[in-house]
């Protein structure tokens, strides 16, 4: 076979595309944001016609392999708008190819003396990319760029002369001839191998797609099929294929690791890398290989559908380190999961975080994807906001040529049936995370990798922020040195011991750890009830001498973007009330230093009308309007709910118990509502904290044997109404006692099925009532000499009257 028939392209099946909805709307998106790139692109004068754009220095040529691939879609898009964008097509050509020509110099095949620019980061600057000389993972990872590359280069094939085609036939069959018989890496704990075995195949599908008569196609598609099979594998999998699966690369429970936690980026990263094969196959007229198919339906529907919210994000239920704004990955996660797996769900959430992304473009005079002013936003000492947009723009493409050559998808689901239908509890075993969903609320808690509570209202992240220490916090010592991460200051790693509850609507945790080097034991519940809210209790234990600089706990992120199409989730802007004052603060990045307001404890706060928080046992409240951020994930402050100073424990103590209700959904004026019939109980037993808030007797008992307790709060001499909970229930001169056994270290709640009024509210005073409230059954007695006249309300809105006669029982079952 001579070269020219080895290199013999693929034809690209144009007949198939066809302009719907979802191409065009993204393919707008790219036309706005072309400008924008085009002031980016500079021209490279080692060699003729070529040029590169963002600098042409970052990691693995991607700036200009992901660029490249918004010209070569525009430029041969039949719908490409020029009047909109103001550069004529041919232009937008030209640049695509020199992109091409630029890469394929200075990728490892072009001659030795082709070099990438010099830019700011000083690992590219001034070298080639390719993974020449390196190890797996910098080498297999310029997978993503050769099949964007790649893609470039085979919408733009037509108007190519023969050197750069060669070029490009240089870079995609030196890619596919490396890896193809490598064998794909197994691992799921802190660092998956998702990602490195979806971007090899990936890589490796730029030249199946392209050259179908290269005599290396049979061993590349055996090398591919691999990879990509590997992408997604669970223990189950490797016992059920032990000659095709040689891999885990995710917890059985469909959630795995990346940067040392659940991380929802790599959690996706299986669906998208590889999925680009399945937009190569769509574009040449080739059936989908079954390998991008394997285990996406089980991973989406258990993790990533059940964590998105609103707007298609999936909830960082452990904390994120990346920037906040990656709609448009996950807009592409979704996008294949619509058109190729017919997820209804997935054709809605597609929608929801495109509109996102629009209204983030429409709020930047440059057209630009994530920051107006990008490059002010520091993420590294080499990476900034600006730097990511060509990731984001990449997705776009894929994205838009998946609709454009496998149509516009399946039907949506009905919002409000998705909505219930993902309603309820999720336990996560092997990702160490709990999760309960209702309609308009989110609430999580993990216990290893981060251990942190969130509670989220119905704007999701766009109110508040997944910090890797919400609600447990941070604490600093005074001491000599620094202390590694081990020593659980700014987060915390992993829990001593923990006990998870599943309830059908909310569940229980409890978890134990030490901060520092033994000085501090923390011990921390949180408490999912049925009615949105969540119970975070908190018992700090000095187990030595130590000084600590600061302690905060009952930390929450609090997000204030402004964007000025989407006024309605970002204003900003956000107010905080309190029972006595009410306190704005403007959100925006850099300019000034932080702004820091110090509260004095208060029974309750309110933000933005958003989330109120009901609080007991606090030292301090804490409002920090960040400005200066070390890296930038966007304009988030922190609210501290839970503040100590400088302070010296010399001897062993306990610390008062802490505690936040969240309400999410909630306004100022409920939330003080709430406020005033939220009443901590007293109890006997050290270690046992119980809360009664609306119908519903959260429990905490940190003691690692399980306790009959009885406990007692005062009621307000005016109050004729009584939740019964199950366990025993007295009532005697306007004080409520329960009873019950509480099993060792564990947390929960307890719901009101009935609730007992008194008819003549003045008998409250005197009377002395004992329920003893079962599962079906409640036994009631009057122990006092004369008619108690009460009322038993059902929660299902029934009621039953029953005069008790002096010193009588009456059993009642339902």
């Amino acid at each position: 076979m001579s070269n020219g028939e080895s290199l013999r392209i693929r034809m690209i099946a144009w007949h198939k595309a066809s302009e719907n909805e979802m191409s065009g709307r993204i393919r707008r998106i790219l036309q706005k944001w072309l400008p924008y790139a085009d002031r980016q692109f500079e021209d490279w004068s080692w060699r003729p016609a070529c040029g590169h754009f963002f600098g042409g220095a970052y990691w693995y040529g991607l700036e200009t392999a992901y660029t490249a691939s918004v010209y070569a879609l525009l430029a041969k898009h039949s719908n490409y708008e020029e009047k909109l964008t103001g550069i004529p097509r041919e232009e937008v050509k030209r640049k695509a190819i020199a992109a091409i020509r630029y890469l394929g110099f200075t990728h490892d095949t072009g001659p030795e003396d082709c070099v990438r620019a010099e830019g700011r980061n000083h690992f590219c600057s001034l070298t080639k990319w390719g993974g020449r000389g390196q190890k797996f993972f910098p080498a297999s990872q310029t997978g993503v760029t050769v099949a964007s590359f790649g893609l470039s280069a085979w919408l733009l094939w037509e108007d190519l002369d023969e050197e750069t085609r060669y070029l490009v036939a240089n870079v995609l069959t030196s890619y596919a001839d490396r890896w193809c018989e490598e064998d794909p890496r197994n691992g799921a704990y802190h660092d998956t191998q998702t990602e490195e075995n979806a971007w090899t195949a990936g890589g490796i599908a730029a030249a199946l797609a392209l050259f179908p008569n290269h005599p290396q196609h049979e061993m590349w598609k055996k090398g591919f099929e691999a990879w990509s099979l590997n992408a997604i594998t669970t223990p189950i999998d490797r016992i059920a294929e032990p000659r095709s699966i040689n891999t885990v690369t995710f917890h059985p429970d469909f959630t795995t690791e990346n940067h040392g936690f659940a991380h929802p980026g790599y959690i996706c990263a299986g669906i998208n890398l590889r999925g680009i094969h399945a937009v190569f196959s769509l574009m040449g007229d080739e059936p989908i290989a079954e390998t991008v198919l394997y285990n996406n339906e089980s991973l989406y529907n258990k993790t990533i559908k059940v964590w998105a919210q609103f707007d298609g994000l999936a909830v960082p239920v452990q904390g994120q380190d990346w920037w906040y704004n990656r709609q448009h990955e996950r807009q592409f996660t979704h996008a294949f999961m619509n058109v190729i797996h017919k997820d209804r769900d997935a054709s809605l959430l597609e929608r929801r975080a495109l509109a996102i992304i629009e209204g983030i473009q429409n709020s930047n005079e440059q057209g630009c994807l994530l920051e107006e002013n990008g490059e002010q936003c520091i993420i590294s000492g080499y990476q900034t906001a600006k730097d990511m947009e060509h990731t984001s723009a990449k997705d776009l493409v894929t994205s838009c040529l998946l609709h454009l050559f496998g149509g516009a998808g399946t039907d949506v689901s009905d919002s409000d049936e998705m909505a219930d239908r993902l309603s309820g509890v999720y336990v996560y075993p092997y990702g160490c995370s709990v999760i309960h969903r209702t309609r308009d609320s989110f609430s999580s808690f993990s216990w290893r990798n981060r251990v942190m509570g969130l509670t989220f209202p119905a704007k999701g992240c766009w109110s508040i922020t997944p910090l890797p220490a919400s609600y447990t916090g941070t604490v600093n010592f005074e001491v000599d040195s620094p202390r590694s991460l081990l020593f659980n200051e700014r987060f915390v790693l992993q829990t001593e011991r923990e006990n998870i509850r599943a309830y059908e609507d909310g569940f229980g945790a409890i978890a134990s750890f030490m901060r520092g080097d033994g000085e501090l034991r923390q011990d921390v519940a949180f408490v999912s009830l049925s009615d949105q809210k969540t119970v975070y209790i908190e018992r700090i234990q000095v187990l030595k001498s130590c000084k600590i600089a600061e302690m905060n706990t009952g930390m929450i992120g609090i997000r204030n973007e402004r964007y000025s199409a989407m006024p309605e989730l970002a204003q900003g802007r956000k107010t905080l009330y309190f029972p006595d004052q009410t306190v704005s603060y403007e959100g925006f990045y850099g300019r000034e230093p932080n702004r820091m307001t110090d509260f004095d404890p208060t029974k309750w706060v309110q933000v933005d009308e958003e989330i109120g928080y009901v609080l007991f046992g606090s030292q301090g409240i804490r409002y920090v309007n960040q400005h200066e951020y070390p890296k930038w994930k966007g304009v988030e402050d922190i609210l501290i709910l839970n503040r100590r100073s400088e302070e010296t424990f010399n001897c062993p103590s306990t610390l008062a118990p802490f505690v936040v209700v969240s309400l999410p959904n909630r306004t100022k004026e409920e939330t003080n509502a709430i406020a005033n019939q939220t009443h901590l109980f007293t109890c006997e037993k050290d270690g046992v904290v119980l809360l009664e808030c609306e119908g519903q007797l959260v429990f905490t008992n940190f003691n690692t044997s399980g306790l009959t307790v009885q406990t007692k709060r005062e009621s307000n001499l005016k109050l004729n109404r009584f939740p019964l909970y199950e366990g025993n229930n007295r009532i005697e001169e306007n004080t409520y006692f329960w009873s019950g056994k509480l099993d060792a270290f564990t947390s929960g709640f307890l719901s009101s099925e009935w609730t007992l009024e008194m008819i003549d509210a003045r008998q409250t005073g005197s009377c002395t009532l004992e329920i003893s409230a079962l599962p079906n059954r409640l036994y009631l007695t009057n122990r006092r000499e004369k008619i108690a006249s009460i009322v038993l309300h059902h929660a299902k809105g029934y009621r039953r009257m029953i005069e008790l006669a002096p010193d009588s029982t009456e059993i009642l079952d339902f």
